[in-house]
């Protein structure tokens, strides 16, 4: 699989073109695609899907393992990166918003927070979303920021009595509901690229939601005790074709200042994945 090839078409158009039937698109190629770029695929670039599934499938059995972590992302990231950098003498600093990234003559040489200011740096690494890095930089002084559209992601957490569920996990096919985490007495109940849904009113998602409970696992609305909804207006940006091809590299002009994220250059989606590979890139290029 060639990629190159695949920079101007969509998923969907690449799959046409392919032949694969509606069927097989819904049923396969859409819940692949929709679970990792989180966006449809008429809107997603080809290119990087292709680069998704060498991934997946081209790197050995491991890769293409579905794993069910046992803990959350703050026990499984977060509290082992805060440990170690303590260990090193580093400080973290929580509850403390930078307001302004001060650039003089392509360096930085200051950093407003809402508390304090400093100088005192040799480099500085942004690891914000794009769009807050553009208020706290000005477009003016990084212009490599591409104007990223966005997808949403919905989490309904349902709370049960009972729970007959046999699996613990299930993806859906030809649903509003993507994928289903269980957990005993806890659902977690996953909606990607839910643009369409994420301005609905709590309780007619829940609506939803019960319905497609009771029609898969005839699950009834007396075992749920009660719910919560999350809303993730900005989940992921959308990986078109445009985009993908202006993703900007970690270094750039300002000489000091290292983009890190899931939105910049990694070769990856929108994804925890992304992340972690840009943050090993940004150390390398420090070190």
């Amino acid at each position: 699989l060639s990629s190159d090839k695949f920079s101007t078409i969509t998923i969907r158009e690449w799959l046409e073109s392919e032949r694969q039937s509606n069927n097989i698109q819904d049923s396969f190629w859409k819940i692949l695609a929709v679970g990792a770029l989180n966006t449809s695929i008429e809107k997603a670039s080809a290119k990087i899907f292709v680069d998704v599934l060498k991934q997946i499938f081209l790197r050995g059995n491991k890769s293409a393992t579905i794993i069910l972590p046992k803990y959350g992302l703050s026990a499984s990231y977060c509290n082992n990166a805060e440990e170690f950098i303590h260990k090193n003498g580093g400080v973290i600093k929580t509850s403390e918003a930078v307001e302004k990234i001060i650039i003089s003559e392509n360096k930085v040489i200051g950093l407003e927070s809402i508390k304090n200011n400093y100088s005192d740096f040799d480099f500085v690494v942004s690891a914000i979303p794009p769009f807050s890095l553009a208020r706290t930089i000005g477009i003016e002084d990084i212009s490599q920021i591409p104007d990223f559209k966005y997808s949403s992601i919905l989490n309904i957490h349902l709370w049960l009595d009972s729970n007959n569920l046999p699996e613990g996990f299930f993806g859906f096919i030809n649903s509003p509901l993507h994928w289903i985490f269980n957990k005993g007495s806890h659902l977690n109940i996953v909606i990607s690229d839910a643009d369409e849904l994420v301005n609905k009113q709590d309780d007619e998602l829940f609506e939803i939601v019960k319905n497609e409970m009771k029609k898969f696992f005839n699950l009834n609305q007396e075992s749920i005790t009660r719910y919560k909804i999350i809303k993730e207006k900005r989940a992921t940006f959308i990986p078109s074709i445009d985009v993908i091809a202006d993703r900007p590299s970690q270094k750039n002009t300002i000489k000091n200042l290292i983009l890190a994220g899931d939105w910049v250059d990694t070769g990856l989606p929108s994804t925890i994945e992304s992340a972690v590979k840009s943050g090993r890139i940004a150390a390398d290029l420090i070190s």
